[in-house]
């Protein structure tokens, strides 16, 4: 005994050739197709010269702030959004001249994507911080007993 569907076509023989139908016509469609990969963004160059200025905005306790001066010119080169910046004391080394040889501090700092400024000086383990927007960077340097902030324009 046999199952038939319509017209006398064996249930089972319809229901293959339906599935043989959908195969068929998915192999036609090609492959599935999918989204292309995003291409990565490039990452922001920062690099240029900076010039502004630097300014005294504190001393740790028993520090005379005076003693904090030091060129208040502010010139750094960023290269592949990287520099660093070199703060001599001078008053310091010509009060104490046994600390002579480590009163100019050296900080390395980079530049994040998203333009955060991050730096240290790995002689102290100083800190500084800021953010380049536009053509401007600005920040703060956090020394060991004196305490600045910054401003520069990309020329």
């Amino acid at each position: 005994m046999r199952a038939s569907g319509r017209a006398g076509t064996p249930a089972i023989g319809h229901a293959a050739l339906c599935v043989a139908i959908v195969i068929l016509a998915s192999s036609c469609a090609g492959p599935a197709s999918r989204p292309a990969a995003p291409m990565p963004a490039a990452t922001p160059s920062f690099d240029g010269f900076y010039e502004g200025h630097l300014e005294v905005t504190g001393a740790s306790g028993g520090m005379n702030r005076r003693d904090c001066e030091t060129d208040p010119r502010f010139v750094v080169e960023v290269r592949d959004n990287r520099f660093s910046i070199v703060q001599p004391h001078p008053r310091v080394a010509t009060a104490a001249s046994t600390l002579r040889d480590s009163t100019t501090v050296v900080y390395d700092a980079t530049i994040r994507p998203d333009g955060t400024i991050v730096g240290m000086s790995s002689r102290t383990n100083a800190t500084m911080e800021g953010r380049v927007v536009g053509v401007r960077m600005s920040g703060q340097i956090y020394g060991l007993l004196c305490y600045y902030a910054f401003t520069a324009d990309r020329t």
